[in-house]
């Protein structure tokens, strides 16, 4: 009768008898049916150590091997290669991207230059913009240099172009004007230059803004009078300036408080009227007063604006009730105002 020995499935792990003739050769495993390769154990320490690295430089004669098993322990080596190869790279990417965000801002707010987006955004600039002040940029100009402070010293943001005013012949660009110093800003003019679709430059909203309080956030309607059918349908904050021409630098300080607009929720009237209380901190009776006004609905979007001359004279230290109506803005929509309230020049 052959000598036969007893081996190992290395693939189901039991055990079957097999033929010595048979060793070195490949057989079919009787339990899980699958060719395999039968070769004598190792006997000693040192041989084991031996079969131990030849597995590890991939060139090995592994105890029970199935045919393609060695190609594949070489094809999972080269994809856990290239898996690492992947991490680090995208490491190294972030990398960069962090070194870029936390270095290459230079710790300020980066600022769009002027007539470079006409679709709405805002600009800030720490100066007037243009060859001479209040002069518009027009479409593609550059920027003039200007340094990027840690902070704005003054934030004008134009949010929405309402038209149709006054028969309409009157635009308005319409936002905000925030003042970051700590000093009283006695006159300032903003310019906002108006384009077609065409980003041709039709003409410039001018507001002028006086006695703006410190750390103090302002509403701004900037007009653009015009020819009936005229439309613009892009903004692009031309530039601003304290101290213009034409204003005197000392003119009393109105406070404006309790802005109250006069509408019927229920009513789809496209005219309401807006009052609020109005205090003189000069030493001075005031008499000529423009009134500017934005409206809002009950989520805070502008829907509508107004801007008028009120003729009511207010003596110093004292209050009193000015209003002005608005249209162009039915009466469910209007939620709340903004107003404020400066003397004439």
């Amino acid at each position: 009768m052959p000598e036969t020995v007893q081996v190992q499935c290395g693939f189901c792990q039991k055990r079957f008898r097999l033929r010595v003739d048979q060793l070195n050769r490949e057989v079919r495993c009787p339990h899980c049916k699958t060719v395999v390769k039968i070769t004598q154990k190792t006997e000693t320490a040192e041989a084991a150590i031996e079969a131990m690295r030849d597995v590890m430089a991939g060139d090995h004669p592994l105890t029970t091997t199935r045919p393609g098993a060695r190609a594949r322990v070489g094809i999972r080596s080269k994809n856990v290669a290239i898996v690492w190869l992947v991490l680090i790279g995208v490491g190294f990417i972030g990398v960069l991207i962090g070194l870029f965000v936390v270095f290459g801002r230079g710790g300020g707010e980066l600022m769009p230059t002027v007539g470079g987006d006409l679709t709405g955004h805002h600009f800030q600039r720490d100066k007037v913009v243009g060859s001479t002040p209040g002069e518009a940029a027009s479409p593609g100009a550059a920027a003039a240099p200007a340094p990027v402070p840690q902070r704005e010293l003054v934030q004008v943001k134009v949010e929405r172009l309402l038209r149709g005013y006054k028969d309409e012949t009157v635009t308005y660009a319409v936002g905000h004007v925030r003042n970051n110093t700590d000093d009283l800003i006695r006159s300032m003019k903003v310019v906002v230059g108006l384009y077609d679709e065409d980003e041709k430059l039709l003409g410039d909203a001018v507001g002028i803004l006086i006695n703006i309080p410190p750390k103090y956030t302002v509403p701004l309607v900037a007009e653009w009078t015009h020819e009936q059918g005229v439309r613009s349908t892009r903004w692009a904050l031309a530039g601003w300036e304290t101290e213009p021409t034409g204003v005197p630098r000392e003119l009393p300080r109105l406070e404006a408080s309790d802005p109250w607009p006069k509408r019927d929720p229920n009513s789809v009237a496209p005219e309401g009227e807006v009052s609020v209380s109005v205090t003189n901190h000069g030493a001075v009776p005031v008499r000529d007063m423009d009134m500017i006004v934005i409206l809002l609905d009950t989520k805070g979007r502008i829907v509508g604006a107004a801007k008028s001359a009120v003729t009511k004279e207010i003596k110093p230290e004292a209050s009193e009730e000015v209003s002005i109506r608005w249209t162009h803005c039915a009466g469910t929509l209007v939620s709340s105002a903004e107003v404020w309230v400066q003397p004439q020049y």
